[in-house]
């Protein structure tokens, strides 16, 4: 998940997720909503049969909450885990990680924070 400058950012003390989802309309989408030197939280929405490619934040936490729909994810060597509503899940730093949306579902909404907001040359992207 790319750098996110303040100005691409709401940076609000309050955002209101249903309205920003009715707004942005089917996915796929990203809405920036927090974009500081040490933070960035952005919330993404991903239709049924998406996936990231696997890849590691070498100098960064990543957190996820699941807002609506259901994911897979792959954290580390731990298996597979399929989330919903309510679910928070960490990548600690330099834990390899991915995310797909199952096939024949509803969209994913969910809700992605990286801390430090930088990017680094070192991060790593696997091929598909």
């Amino acid at each position: 998940m790319p750098f996110v400058a303040a100005v691409e950012a709401l940076n609000a003390t309050c955002v209101d997720l249903d309205q920003i989802a009715r707004e942005s309309g089917e996915p796929p989408w990203r809405r920036c909503l927090v974009g500081t030197p040490g933070l960035r939280v952005v919330l993404l929405a991903w239709p049924a049969g998406y996936r990231t490619i696997p890849h590691v934040h070498p100098a960064a936490e990543e957190i996820f909450s699941i807002v609506s729909g259901r994911a897979l994810f792959t954290i580390g060597r731990d298996p597979e885990r399929e989330v919903g509503p309510g679910s928070l899940l960490l990548a600690a730093r330099g834990v390899r990680h991915a995310i797909r949306v199952p096939d024949g579902r509803e969209p994913l909404l969910l809700l992605a924070a990286v801390a430090p907001n930088e990017d680094r040359a070192e991060e790593t992207i696997e091929p598909a």
